[in-house]
């Protein structure tokens, strides 16, 4: 048998330290952070107790870990759409299928951390404000593309971040909704920028 050489390790361990992450993610927003045990996250893992303390060096490490994995992923999403050579409702339209694509119930399970995480009493008060300052981060770079679409036209009056905030409370909504029903709705993007769109008739205009 050949020896694993040091990059088979790595990516042996990494995988590893993926699988730990996505037991948490569910885990903690299905149980919570206290009713949470590490032998529960490692188990449904599938991975060793003691394999655990060569990745994280807490339970704490390894949920404020996931929960900034999560908010990193949004700012990157958000980015992208931003700096898409598109109007700005081809951005948004973008933005819309990219966040429901995927799992739902994964997109949940991200959406529920975050929301515990703000109210935590697991987390101290600086890594909270950490987190409200990502999330703040995201929120900014939709409410820049609402801007921009105020501009050319597409989107209502209005201040750029609270029409930023009722867009991300539809999205979150129709997600949960898509999680507990057994009749999920097929995503419309239209419907979803509705209210933001000065012209409903205009359609799609992806580019």
């Amino acid at each position: 048998m050949t020896p694993k050489n040091e990059e088979q390790f790595k990516d042996i361990r990494d995988q590893r330290q993926q699988e730990l992450r996505r037991s948490a993610l569910k885990l903690f927003s299905q149980k919570g952070y206290a009713a949470t045990k590490v032998s529960d996250i490692t188990s449904n893992a599938k991975l060793s107790h003691g394999l655990f303390y060569h990745y994280f060096e807490s339970k704490e490490d390894l949920y404020v870990k996931v929960i900034r994995d999560i908010l990193q992923d949004f700012i990157k999403l958000v980015a992208a759409a931003t700096e898409r050579n598109s109007t700005a409702l081809g951005k948004m339209e973008w933005l819309t299928d990219v966040t429901h694509a995927g799992s739902i119930r994964e997109g949940v399970y991200r959406h529920i951390l975050v929301l515990q995480a703000l109210y935590s009493d697991h987390i101290n008060e600086p890594t909270k404000s950490e987190i409200v300052t990502r999330y703040k981060e995201a929120v900014s770079g939709i409410a820049h593309i609402i801007h921009e679409g105020q501009q050319e036209g597409y989107f209502i009056d209005g201040d750029p971040e609270e029409l930023a905030t009722y867009h991300l409370s539809l999205a979150h909504g129709l997600l949960i909704w898509n999680a507990r029903t057994d009749r999920p709705l097929a995503l419309s993007t239209d419907k979803v920028l509705r209210q933001l769109k000065v012209n409903t008739d205009k359609g799609l205009m992806n580019e």
